[in-house]
């Protein structure tokens, strides 16, 4: 009789423990589902996000107009479904700004920053919002009902107007293995061309070229052919008016017809030899400055004053480059180098 009933008390337990395990599977259960959902969700808020900050940037480089920028924005938000309809964004889920670079190499967005080149969207599905939160399934019936993602994205539109200021003085005309230092040069400018097509097509370039004096040879033009024939067609002559070319080339990316308010500047600035005539580009540099103007400088061969175009793009500041080169062939990398450095930046 006792084993009989320590044989029900056992099925009792058993009974038990198996409907506690049941309970357990069924809550289990439940939430994966929900979890499965919110995962989902996330995946199409950032999608939405991405879709409308890349947008936003897009219509930025291409119409300069942050009305437009935004209504781009806002536009391909409503076109990308989440949790079942088109993400909505207010006015003020879209920001313009710039993008600074911090000490880990990371972009960060600054809100009214100059030039406006970034567009910020956050992506949100909060009660504040106009979509209001996302409704769960099942996680209700644990007094949670409700999710609330929000997620930002932000894109940098690749707008940049680039004023190439080219020495064009008599040494140019010496050796460079092979062949002369102009020759250098002008295949040199065909190496940067052809990276700004493959990576940033919608920077401008204006044309300056300096011997004696500084000439503006093309104002900002989209036309790169043009740049490629007009530059094949220098020769060398002159002395060396290294700061009164970089005026020239720092008024032609603020007064040009075709210059924009939202683009980037910048000045690449190239010598093979020493400054000789009228006033030095460490005081002219001043002026690209005042403008927020990056100015990159190349120097090219052993005749070339390295330490003063040094000094004038580490007073420049804001990311300029200085880069030396020996021969033609360092002379084409460094174009290269400078070409890349004004590629698209996508952050977040």
């Amino acid at each position: 009789m006792k084993k009989q009933m320590r044989q029900q008390d056992r099925r009792g337990a058993m009974l038990v423990l198996v409907a506690f395990v049941l309970v357990i599977l069924l809550i289990g259960a439940v939430f994966s589902v929900d979890v499965a959902y919110m995962h989902m969700v996330r995946a199409e808020l950032r999608t939405a996000t991405d879709a409308a900050a890349r947008a936003g940037s897009e219509a930025l480089a291409r119409t300069q107009d942050i009305d437009v920028a935004r209504a781009a924005a806002i536009n391909a938000a409503s076109q990308n479904k989440v949790a079942g309809k088109g993400l909505t964004l207010s006015g003020n889920d879209v920001l313009f700004g710039g993008l600074n670079v911090s000490q880990n190499g990371r972009f960060d967005f600054s809100e009214g920053q100059a030039p406006t080149t970034a567009v910020r969207v956050s992506g949100r599905r909060d009660q504040a919002s106009a979509d209001g939160a996302v409704q769960l399934f099942f996680a209700r019936l644990f007094s949670t009902s409700q999710f609330e993602p929000v997620l930002d994205a932000t894109a940098a539109a690749n707008v940049r107007d680039v004023a190439l200021v080219l020495d064009v003085s008599g040494s140019m005309a010496a050796s460079a293995g092979g062949i002369t230092r102009l020759q250098g040069l002008k295949l040199a400018v065909n190496a940067f061309i052809d990276e700004i097509v493959a990576s940033s097509p919608s920077t401008q370039l204006s044309l300056t070229s300096y011997s004696t004096f500084a000439t503006k040879n093309l104002e900002l033009t989209n036309d790169f052919q043009l740049v490629r024939t007009t530059t094949n067609r220098f020769i060398p002559t002159g002395f060396t008016a290294i700061g009164n070319a970089l005026t020239v080339g720092s008024d032609s990316l603020v007064r040009d017809p075709l210059a924009r308010t939202f683009a980037a500047k910048t000045i690449v600035l190239m010598t093979d030899g020493n400054h000789n005539t009228g006033p030095s580009p460490i005081t002219t540099v001043s002026t690209a400055i005042a403008r927020g103007q990056q100015v990159h400088t190349i120097t090219f061969g052993s005749d070339a004053d390295q330490n003063l175009m040094r000094r004038v793009s580490n007073a420049a500041g804001q990311g300029s480059l200085h880069i030396h080169a020996d021969d033609a062939a360092d002379l084409t990398e460094a174009f290269r180098e400078i070409a890349r450095s004004l590629s698209v930046v996508l952050v977040e």
